[in-house]
């Protein structure tokens, strides 16, 4: 501890040594290091962060496959085939979101509302925590207008109620009684505020109309492939035996993982901007090593009397090492500062259909990613740099000697050198 606390104090030195270099270096780092982290919380907060449910990775995404090869919504009895012949779910529900006008609270607003079937939190596994879930008598033609809110709706215009039953939201001339809360944490749709049960009107009868999106929950067991098979089987028996053999209707059904269909659109220009910023990452390093390099050469007299007075190759190895560690750190420092205001800047001009922006912050994951990726950048400049500082320290020692045979001074430096 105490050689690497020795290491850390003469790096500091050689580093304030050439003061103007050093700022060079630290924001070419600092400006690399921060773009990439800036591009990696946005594809961590995007891509690679769990959604928020349990057991996301059961979730999936169930879609008719179109004449055109491509996922489209669900048609009502199509989805009716799909959850009454389905094995592959524990349960399975259809919705759909749009903006309304909700008044008979605090406020009248324009409110994002989301429409679905009676098991669609058992599919998420959750709850309210007021009031209750609805039931399939909820869900059924004729029933009584009833609504789920979310948390911060309840809060902020129901007024934390306690008794739901006086609580009435009219919402396109309808008026639904609210008869329970969502936890904060539950906001699928994205936005959603509100969510009433899809059926009270009836279901379109009609195979072509595609009204709805699907969400099921895989069985124990049961796996992604097996339930796209066990979809694409039903859906392939409905075009067979439908008579409605128009270019609207079905060819085949799938099933993807909730997270992958949220996030399929921008997958690849999110992973291609990650690596456009590493590309950037990787020149910025070229350029520090070069100025590395150029000052090592200076150095060369240095680092041969530290070689001849017995210092090992791995000592100053070890030196080179513990300097690029230290300028990688305070530039990585600074670029992550520059991240926090990065973020903001990215989020505020993301299209609008960019998902889950919600969850894209420096996050603890993005900052651990920041160290890694610091380190790996101190590593290889040190060690680059050492290899080609130390490459042949003989011939510095013989070349200085030439000018300086018997000097007691450089001597002394030489002993001040090696105790360094």
């Amino acid at each position: 501890m105490n050689g690497l606390w020795q290491d850390l104090r003469y790096a500091a030195r050689v580093l304030g040594k050439n003061p103007g270099a050093t700022a060079v270096m630290v924001f070419t780092l600092a400006l690399a290091i921060g773009a990439t982290t800036a591009i990696f919380s946005v594809v961590h907060g995007v891509l690679l962060r769990p959604l928020p449910y349990s057991g996301a990775d059961r979730i999936m995404a169930v879609s008719e496959v179109n004449s055109n090869g491509r996922p489209s919504r669900l048609a009502d009895p199509n989805f009716d085939d799909f959850r009454d012949q389905s094995r592959s779910f524990q349960a399975i529900a259809k919705y759909s979101a749009n903006t309304a006008s909700v008044s008979g609270a605090s406020q009248p607003t324009r409110t994002r509302v989301a429409a679905v079937t009676h098991e669609f939190l058992s599919v998420f596994d959750t709850r309210p925590i007021a009031g209750r879930d609805f039931t399939d008598v909820d869900d059924k033609k004729g029933a009584a207008p009833v609504a789920l809110v979310s948390y911060g709706y309840w809060k902020q215009y129901l007024g934390s109620a306690q008794d739901l039953s006086q609580s009435h939201l009219k919402i396109n001339n309808a008026v639904y009684s609210v008869i329970g809360v969502l936890d904060s944490g539950f906001r699928f749709p994205n936005d959603v505020d509100v969510w009433v049960a899809a059926d009270t009107d009836g279901e379109n009868r009609s195979r072509t109309s595609h009204n709805y999106y699907g969400v099921g929950r895989l069985k124990d067991g049961v796996s992604v492939a097996q339930a796209r098979e066990d979809i694409s089987a039903i859906a392939r028996r409905i075009y067979q035996e439908s008579s409605e053999k128009t270019n609207y209707l079905l060819r085949d059904g799938t099933v993807v993982p909730l997270q992958d269909s949220i996030t399929g659109a921008v997958r690849s220009p999110l992973l291609i901007l990650l690596g456009a910023v590493g590309f950037l990452l990787l020149v910025a390093c070229a350029n520090v090593a070069n100025l590395l390099l150029a000052q090592a050469s200076v150095r060369e007299r240095e680092l041969s009397i530290r070689s001849a007075l017995g210092a090992s190759r791995g000592r100053l190895v070890r030196q080179f090492l513990t300097e690029a560690f230290l300028l990688s750190l305070i530039g990585g420092g600074l670029g992550v500062l520059a991240a926090v205001s990065g973020v903001a800047g990215l989020v505020s001009l993301a299209p609008e259909n960019l998902p889950r922006l919600e969850n894209v912050s420096v996050s603890v994951p993005v900052l651990l990613f920041t160290f890694l990726l610091t380190t790996a950048v101190a590593g290889g400049l040190g060690a680059f740099t050492a290899a080609r500082a130390t490459r042949d320290l003989r011939k510095g020692i013989v070349e200085g000697g030439r000018g300086q045979v018997g000097s007691q001074s450089g001597a002394r430096i030489g002993r001040a050198l090696v105790a360094a």
